[in-house]
């Protein structure tokens, strides 16, 4: 009966559809925070890696730092201990925020770069993917360029006065700026005299006596290194002739004193190396006399040379000519 039907609690089933509903809501909220392929992802902003990280690389610099002149400047990377893939680096050398053409590799020449002149480097790290990241290191500044002395050499000459050393300096400034000089003239490893002047007279040198210089470079901004010559030993001076040939006045007699002195004061002997026949000299006194023979006529080559005994000598070469002796009618 439809009245059996009526005594079914309705009520019930009406109570029960709610659930239901609320049931497969949650459901569906469930499966739409549970999707399988997110489970083991991280936030954007925890997965991008930071620049090192990706790089391998903490920090880029040129070394040394402070640079010093004529020294090639390098590249220091400093790692960030991670292993990553197998990586290169390209370089890209900067003069005062220029590229230097074919300046890439990890050095840098700096005989070419002048004071002031500001370097730095860009590095580039290159991996299988391709290139990452780019690195600028902090610029060094090109210091002064000191002058720099090649050489030092020390001559001596002998004068009136004493012995006159001279230094002969060859030094150059990367700079180009003017060098200046300071001297330390030495005798038996002890100064005796300072100054700008290359050249110094010692009058009281003696044989066997040890003497050197020193020179010292400076420009505007300072000295650079010192440099002595090689030591010079005093050793025997040679004798000086001091007077002068004379011209033959007539065709029977001619006559010369040779007059010289010795700066050592050793003895001076004198000794005929060339002349006419007939042309003699005194070994002490250095007179020269010489009678030609009848008939001898022209120009004739005369060599004298003046020694000490020590194995020095200076010597004097000059031409007398003969005069022609008129005819008689």
């Amino acid at each position: 009966m439809c009245e059996a039907g009526r005594d079914f609690p309705l009520p019930a089933l009406l109570d029960t559809s709610p659930m239901v509903l609320v049931l497969l809501v949650a459901l569906t909220v469930f499966s739409g925070c549970s999707r399988p392929d997110d489970r083991n992802s991280t936030p954007v902003s925890q997965r991008a890696p930071d620049q090192a990280s990706f790089s391998g690389i903490r920090n880029v610099a040129i070394v040394p730092n402070p640079m010093v002149r004529t020294t090639p400047l390098a590249v220091s990377i400093e790692k960030d201990g991670v292993d990553g893939e197998p990586s290169s680096y390209r370089y890209q050398w900067f003069v005062n925020k220029i590229a230097v053409q074919g300046a890439t590799a990890s050095s840098f020449d700096t005989s070419t770069l002048h004071r002031g002149d500001r370097v730095h480097v860009v590095v580039t790290r290159s991996d299988l993917r391709g290139e990452g990241a780019v690195f600028e290191s902090s610029s060094v500044t090109v210091p002064n360029a000191p002058p720099v002395i090649r050489s030092v050499a020390l001559e001596q000459e002998v004068t009136s006065a004493g012995s006159r050393l001279l230094a002969r300096v060859e030094a150059f400034d990367a700079d180009q700026d003017d060098i200046q000089f300071q001297f330390r003239w030495l005798r038996n490893d002890r100064v005796v005299l300072e100054g700008a002047e290359s050249t110094a007279v010692l009058s009281e040198l003696a044989q066997s006596d040890i003497v050197a210089v020193e020179a010292i470079p400076y420009d505007h901004d300072g000295a650079g290194k010192s440099l002595r010559a090689a030591p010079l030993v005093v050793g025997n001076n040679p004798p000086k002739i001091l007077s002068v040939p004379m011209m033959m006045s007539n065709g029977e007699l001619y006559e010369y004193a040779v007059r010289a002195e010795d700066p050592d004061g050793d003895p001076v002997s004198f000794e005929l190396e060339g002349g006419p026949s007939g042309m003699m000299i005194d070994r002490a006194a250095g007179q020269v006399v010489w009678r030609p023979s009848a008939g001898i006529s022209g120009t004739h080559h005369v060599k004298i040379i003046a020694a000490d005994g020590k194995g020095a000598k200076a010597w004097q070469e000059f031409d007398v000519s003969v005069p022609t002796t008129p005819q008689s009618p």
